[in-house]
Order: structure tokens, then sequence, then C-alpha cells
């Protein structure tokens, strides 16, 4: 009976706490929306920007896929879906953990030694200190074209969707493990921007169909930073081409990069000697 309690009691309080690292999160979003409102102009062209470089690649594809009815042994609709998946998953990427992008100059200049103060995650800060607003404006209607475009291309099975909607969770998880790895090296040496821009690049290498990359590429995406497990797993379990052993091998690549990250991050903060030293 007491042992009872004492599982629930710990679960109240668990709940809490996830209640309130939500409730902070929420309010750093809006202060960020509220500091992007200042120069408003500047948000509508970056939104628009993004929207048209969105269009003009669809333009691109059409025109390579125009000329050659298939790419890698996919058909248009289906290479289309590779790019439509990958950009679901590169944007919500970046709208959860753009934080990231702000860590090095809050190292730089010593603000990251408050937040060490404050009664949250150590990574907290770092990961989810700013959600960019603008991402989750086009992740909206980028999903309804997405939902629409596989309902109607015959794409579409509840198993296979099931399976889609996991590895991209799983995605999420191995993207916050990857992100959270470069504020580990941020602690250790202030640097942050090459290696996430080695990451945009090596991920944009997955807006078509990674079979179209030689053997050895293919390995280097899978077991490094692992693009194709990212971006190109939840497509293919879409499209039904993902077998039970390859997805396993999905899970414990995210699980075990993600345990890594956290040991690491761990290493990193008890290295870190703070702006003051």
């Amino acid at each position: 009976m007491v042992a009872d309690c004492h599982k629930s009691l710990h679960r109240d309080r668990k709940k809490a706490f996830l209640f309130r690292l939500a409730k902070v999160w929420l309010i750093m979003t809006l202060q960020a929306f509220q500091s992007q409102l200042l120069t408003h102009w500047g948000s509508i062209l970056f939104l628009l920007g993004k929207i048209v470089r969105f269009l003009l690649f669809f333009v691109f594809l059409f025109t390579v896929l125009g000329q050659r009815r298939s790419l890698a042994g996919y058909n248009r609709e289906e290479v289309i879906l590779f790019f439509l998946v990958f950009n679901l998953v590169d944007i919500s990427i970046q709208f959860l953990f753009r934080g990231v992008y702000h860590f090095r100059s809050r190292v730089v200049r010593g603000d990251y030694d408050l937040d060490l103060l404050k009664p949250l995650p150590s990574f907290f800060r770092p990961i989810f200190g700013f959600s960019d607003i603008l991402d989750l404006i086009t992740l909206f209607p980028l999903w309804l074209f997405f939902l629409w475009f596989v309902s109607t291309s015959n794409l579409f099975s509840l198993s296979q969707f099931l399976t889609f909607s996991i590895l991209f969770l799983n995605s999420l998880i191995l993207g916050f493990a990857f992100h959270l790895f470069v504020c580990a090296v941020c602690l250790l040496t202030t640097e942050i921007d090459h290696l996430i821009w080695v990451y945009r690049d090596l991920t944009n290498m997955a807006r078509f169909p990674t079979d179209i990359y030689q053997k050895g590429l293919r390995f280097i995406l899978t077991f490094t930073i692992p693009v194709i497990v990212l971006i190109t797993f939840p497509a293919k379990a879409l499209l039904g081409l993902l077998s039970f052993r390859t997805a396993t091998f999905a899970f414990l690549a995210s699980s075990s990069l993600l345990l890594a990250s956290l040991k690491f991050w761990r290493f990193a903060l008890s290295r870190y000697s703070s702006a003051s030293s």
C-alpha cells in the first residue's frame, strides 16, 4: 500500500515537472516570436524565401523527372514523397531544436552560467531555448499537402502510415541526440556553427532517394551522421519498402546515439569552466 502511494506520488511529480517544462518552453517560444515581430518585414521576407525555395525545388523535380520517368527505380510520385518527408523531418527538427543556433553566444557571453542555476535540465535551454514560429507556420500547410498527396497517390495504407509515424518520432529523437552532441562540443570548444552546417549539408543529400548514391557513400550516411535513418527510412516505410529488421536497426541507432550524446553531454558539462574562468 505504501509502495503504491510512493509510485503514485512519483508519477504526479513527474507529470507536474513535464507540465512545468512545457510551460517554460511555451513562454520562451512566445518571447522569441515577440522579438521576431520587432522586425516583421524581415520575418515576412524570410518566410517568403522559404516558400519560394520550396516551390522552386518542386519545379526542379518536375523538370528532372520530365526528362527521366524514374530516378533510382522510383517514379515521380515516390521521388516527390521523399522530398516531402525530408522537409517534414528537417523543418520539425529546426522548429524544436533551433536553440542550438543561439547557444554559442550564450556560452561566450556567460549567460549559460545563469541557466545552470535554474531548476531546469541542463540541456533544456541550449536545445529548446528558441523555437521559430516561422517554421511552425510552414509546417501546417506542409502536413496538409503531404496528407493530401499521400491519400491521392495510392501510396497510403494504414499500417504503412503507422510505421512511418513511429519512425518520424524516431527521427526527432535522433535529431535531438545530434543537436545535444553539438551543444556538448560547444561547451568544450565554444565552436558549434561548423558542425551544424555539416549536418545541414549532409541532410540535404536526402532530398532525393539515397539509393542514387554509391554504396560507400550510403554507408557513411548511415553510420556516421545517420541521414538515411533520419529521412530515408521513414519515407521507405510509407512506401512499404522497409523490412522489420531495418526498422529495428533504426530504433537501435537512435537509442545508441541518444545514450552516447547524454553521456558526452554530462562529460562536457563536468569540464565546463564557465565564461568567468
